[in-house]
């Protein structure tokens, strides 16, 4: 059984890390190319009355139709760590945003070396391959409930419709197929299954 269902404006940001991998650096124009989102599966938990939390999974449907880059295209902030609540907290900006088959990808911009320590301290440790973690603030507008068949299966929580509204570098990523990207926009290693 699925449900479709269409969300109030007013729920709270969501947010969703990626890992990657140092690349696609440019260190004259102080660019990064990463890829914020993929329709990997990602493990949420909620509550059902006061004591019961749930499993399920978060798919994030990347296409031109579900996804609205309107205030990434519009310069929206890039942030260390989801930090929000000043504007010291931002270490660069979205040049661009767009859907290359199932990657949703940014260009971001650092600002010119010596205005932000922090800013300039965050490249560099992205240029070196130390930092290469990506995550996306995004709210949800449209979803599809699937239930699960059998025992074992959670439910899962299709986004048809969504907006990211920010993009951070994050220690610890939760989507495994998203990030920093090489030069040919290739991850430069692979997660196997265990």
């Amino acid at each position: 059984m699925s449900l479709i269902n269409k969300l109030p404006a007013s729920l709270p940001g969501q947010t969703r890390a990626a890992a990657g991998v140092p690349g696609k650096v440019d260190a004259d124009k102080r660019t990064v190319e990463v890829v914020f989102a993929t329709e990997t599966p990602v493990r949420r938990k909620r509550y059902e009355g006061w004591d019961k939390i749930v499993d399920f999974d978060e798919i994030l449907t990347i296409s031109r139709a579900a996804i609205d880059l309107g205030r990434l295209n519009a310069g929206a902030p890039v942030l260390d760590s989801h930090t929000r609540y000043s504007t010291s907290s931002i270490v660069a900006v979205v040049e661009k945003a767009w859907i290359d088959g199932k990657d949703a990808r940014a260009l971001l911009r650092f600002p010119t070396l010596g205005i932000d320590d922090n800013a300039d301290r965050l490249f560099a440790l992205i240029s070196d391959g130390i930092v290469r973690n990506v995550s996306v603030g995004y709210t949800l507008e449209k979803i599809k409930i699937i239930e699960p068949k059998k025992d074992g299966e959670v439910q899962q929580v299709i986004a048809n419709r969504w907006a990211p509204f920010e993009i951070s570098f994050v220690a610890v990523p939760a989507d495994p197929a998203s990030g920093v990207r090489s030069e040919d926009g290739a991850q430069l290693f692979t997660l196997k299954a265990e």
